[in-house]
């Protein structure tokens, strides 16, 4: 779960936000990390973010491709599909995050207006 304080920002600022995402312990990469703004309108919007190795993810904003996402409260989803038979990558894909933190996210995430390199994920199956 995402520890963040939460911060007041103003309309359409944005602040750098990096974080590690983990399953059951381990890095999980290649993940898709994905901050829906709630509740602003006058936000930057969505941001997205892809785990390397480490499970690190830095985000961007969708529109613009700019670093960070929008100031406060957001939805957060994490996604992750792999081929049913790594043998065969047209086999039919399956999500290996639980539909709890994508799909059906319980997840949130408060961005203060400085920014955090802490907006870490500890996801459970």
């Amino acid at each position: 779960m995402c520890l963040l304080a939460a911060a007041a920002g103003c309309g359409g600022s944005a602040a750098n936000v990096s974080g590690v995402v983990t399953l059951d312990g381990k890095p999980l990469e290649g993940a898709a990390v994905t901050f829906a703004p709630q509740g602003d309108k006058d936000s930057v919007g969505s941001s997205y973010g892809k785990t390397d190795a480490q499970g690190r993810y830095t985000l961007k904003t969708v529109v613009g491709d700019k670093p960070g996402a929008a100031v406060g409260k957001h939805k957060v989803s994490i996604s992750l599909t792999q081929s049913a038979d790594p043998k065969n990558p047209e086999s039919a894909a399956r999500e290996v995050v639980p539909a709890k933190y994508n799909v059906k996210t319980e997840l949130s995430c408060d961005v203060p207006s400085g920014g955090t390199d802490k907006a870490d994920f500890d996801l459970k199956k």
